[in-house]
């Protein structure tokens, strides 16, 4: 019974977000246990999915500590200590954006702050990964006030869209991924913020997003970096779909397709400037 307890109660612990705050800036901690001699865990995965669900569009400075007890030797616990915390780490990256992550560091701590208390069972809350989340924030001297015509721009946005008919399309303009990968660059966020806006405003809007790429010498498709499929184009336009259905847009208002290399609009391509129009998202006016 007493040790149904103590799990519990690191149970408990392990499911809670320990909260600091420095300078005003509130520094998360996602607490993450593991069983002894384990490496990973799949329990973990669900809780990593739930904060970046939570945390879109967010960016983080991500430092990720691992930690062992006093079972087994100290060469050994500290080897254990960074797996335990590559594994998280590996985890996270393959989920979550690119454009949140300012900076990762990871360190494997060993059994240094395990206790020795007699016991085959071990320390089992130091058994354990942080994730210290630093939300990345500009300093105050480094923050402009926004353009006075900033307002305007967003209503020129909108108005470009009211003046489109069913049927006709958009290239989102400004809009960049890492190369070779599906992942939108950070300085674009501000351009899908302008497409969020004019989809919250009109709610009969309901578009198609359309991926297309470029420097194909077939009409096929782009290596997909991250996945290693061939549907790059596809994608990428499922990154702006998730986008806005992350920030509220209905799904039922979206969807999106990729064609590839199959509808360039210069062709052939001779400079960077015909395979920067080639390589492009646009948005199709389904209905409004």
């Amino acid at each position: 019974m007493k040790k149904k307890q103590v799990r519990s109660f690191f149970f408990l612990i392990g499911m809670t977000l320990c909260f600091q705050n420095y300078a005003q800036v509130k520094i998360d901690t996602l607490r993450f246990y593991f069983e002894i001699n384990e490496k990973e865990s799949a329990k973990h995965a669900a809780r990593i999915d739930s904060f970046i669900q939570n945390s879109f569009g967010r960016v983080y400075n991500f430092s990720i500590h691992g930690y062992a007890d006093f079972l087994h030797n100290s060469d050994y616990n500290n080897q254990l200590s960074v797996a335990r915390a590559e594994g998280i780490k590996s985890y996270l990256t393959q989920k979550i954006p690119p454009v949140q992550i300012n900076s990762i560091a990871v360190k494997g701590f060993g059994e240094g702050m395990s206790k020795d208390n007699g016991t085959k069972t071990g320390d089992q809350f130091n058994r354990r990964v942080d994730v210290i989340l630093e939300p990345f924030v500009i300093k105050h001297e480094e923050i402009n006030e926004p353009p006075v015509d900033t307002v305007v721009e967003e209503e020129h946005h909108e108005e470009i869209y009211n003046k489109l008919e069913k049927g006709e399309s958009l290239a989102i303009e400004g809009l960049n991924f890492i190369p070779g990968r599906h992942f939108i660059v950070k300085s674009s966020i501000p351009i899908l913020t302008k497409l969020l806006s004019t989809m919250k405003k009109n709610p009969n809007l309901k578009v198609e997003i359309q991926g297309h790429i470029c420097c194909l010498k077939e009409k096929g498709d782009g290596l997909d970096m991250d996945t290693g499929i061939k549907n790059l184009s596809q994608s990428r336009a499922k990154a702006v779909y998730d986008f806005l259905v992350h920030n509220g847009i209905d799904k039922d208002r979206l969807s999106y397709k990729g064609f590839g290399h199959t509808k360039p609009k210069i062709s052939p391509e001779v400079t960077p400037a015909d395979e920067q129009m080639n390589r492009r998202v646009e948005v199709l006016i389904i209905d409004k």
